[in-house]
């Protein structure tokens, strides 16, 4: 049961409901004020009349300004209490359910830390399934589980994030308020999800030190990022590659996470060390945008010339053989992209009938579009697919040209290929 009061101009208090008033009129005396932060009102009753309360009670409150909040958690976890820590700060309410010092759940009011929003982020749930599963009444995560939307271990791993973000906002929170009620998790009573409180700590803390290191390249969620040719190209895991592809000049570093369904750390850990190796830099507004079907467009002429370029350098007697395999590439309908391939061969000068390719990228369903790209666009699954069709033409290329001609057609290509990505 919440209970509200009202203090108004005059210093009169006013309880907003029936049991506010006999709650106050049950500590009816005299209260020394004690100085406190502005959203926070302390109280001592003078002189002291002593006794005892039942549960819950607030057993701890104060300014987070006064010493650093993780500190107070280290004692929480010492100490083996248990009870519910919640944090106001920013605007946003943060609470981190405790039992015997171990955390247990975590709710929040900041955007993107709510669970619904985290599963969807993660890639576990829809916002339609969300929506739905919350119209119900029920709590959301049971919700998603009983509806079948979102699995037992799914959902376990939602949670395990949402206190790790709540967990770190809290740790961040340089001003504010803080209360210990000693209490459980009025939201997820009987909840399995326990996490060792110390690995919080010190992951919280590692996390800390190594933001402020990639601040310094990567400026904070709302930047924007564009591409960047580096001097000495590295091999990409396949994570740094999906989202290196997300990076188009007009995607922030947070709409990137979510695109790729990691956390705003683990996303911007990975640019970090894409910027470091010179693959892309933080820029302050998007780049111009441009319509769809024109970076289509531009995308499959972009291609078509680099595969041009590529049959060129093939000796006239080796190219029956080389498009010949390229058809069987095309024509294998075991393919991730054969559905780009469909009714496709190569022309004489290796290029594709562009007409026909963008036809078969416009048929594609959204679902087949968002399981083929990151992000779901239409523009990255056609230079994904053509990017994927020319490492294949090179391949070929490089077993019928000598290897001076290969080193300056990867470069050539390199250049290309770069500005193209540009436009996905």
């Amino acid at each position: 049961m919440t209970l509200f009061f009202d203090l108004d101009a005059h210093g009169r208090l006013v309880a907003r409901s029936d049991e506010t008033r006999r709650a106050l009129a049950d500590r009816a005396g005299r209260f020394l004020l004690l100085p406190a932060a502005p959203d926070l009102l302390v109280a001592r009753r003078t002189p002291a009349a002593g006794g005892t309360a039942a549960q819950p009670r607030c057993i701890l409150a104060g300014d987070l300004s006064g010493f650093p909040i993780g500190d107070f958690v280290a004692f929480i976890h010492q100490s083996r209490i248990s009870g519910v820590l919640t944090v106001a700060s920013g605007g946003a309410e943060r609470s981190v359910a405790f039992k015997d010092g171990e955390v247990r759940g975590a709710q929040s009011t900041a955007p993107g830390e709510r669970i619904g929003e985290v599963a969807v982020r993660l890639g576990y749930a829809t916002e339609a399934q969300i929506a739905k599963a919350a119209a119900g009444g029920r709590p959301l995560g049971k919700a998603l589980v009983e509806l079948g939307f979102v699995s037992a271990s799914d959902l376990w791993k939602c949670f395990h994030e949402q206190v790790t973000e709540v967990f770190h906002a809290i740790l961040l929170s340089p001003s504010g308020t803080f209360f210990l009620v000693d209490e459980d998790d009025p939201e997820r009573p009987g909840a399995a999800l326990s996490v060792n409180t110390q690995s919080l700590l010190m992951d919280g803390i590692r996390r800390i030190d190594e933001m402020s290191l990639f601040r310094a390249r990567i400026p904070g969620p709302q930047a924007y990022l564009r591409r960047r040719e580096p001097r000495r190209p590295i091999t990409l895991k396949p994570l740094e590659q999906t989202l290196l592809g997300l990076v188009d000049g007009r995607r922030t570093v947070g709409e990137i996470a979510t695109a790729a369904h990691a956390s705003e750390f683990d996303a911007t850990k990975i640019l970090y060390h894409l910027a470091e190796a010179g693959y892309l830099e933080a820029v302050a507004e998007p780049a111009a945008s441009v319509d769809p079907a024109a970076r289509l467009d531009a995308i499959a002429r972009g291609m078509n010339e680099l595969l041009r370029a590529i049959v060129q350098a093939v000796p006239a007697a080796s190219r029956p053989a080389f498009l010949e395999s390229v058809r069987g590439y095309l024509a294998d309908a075991a393919g991730p992209f054969a559905a780009l391939w469909a009714r496709l061969a190569p022309a004489p000068d290796g290029a594709l009938d562009a007409t026909a390719l963008l036809g078969n990228v416009g048929s594609l369903p959204p679902g087949v579009v968002a399981g083929l790209a990151p992000g779901g666009e239409r523009t990255t699954l056609l230079l994904h697919a053509l990017r994927e069709l020319l490492f294949f033409y090179l391949y070929l290329a490089g077993e019928r040209i000598d290897r001076a001609t290969d080193d300056a057609l990867g470069e050539t290509v390199k250049r290309k290929l770069w500005q193209l990505e540009e436009l996905a």
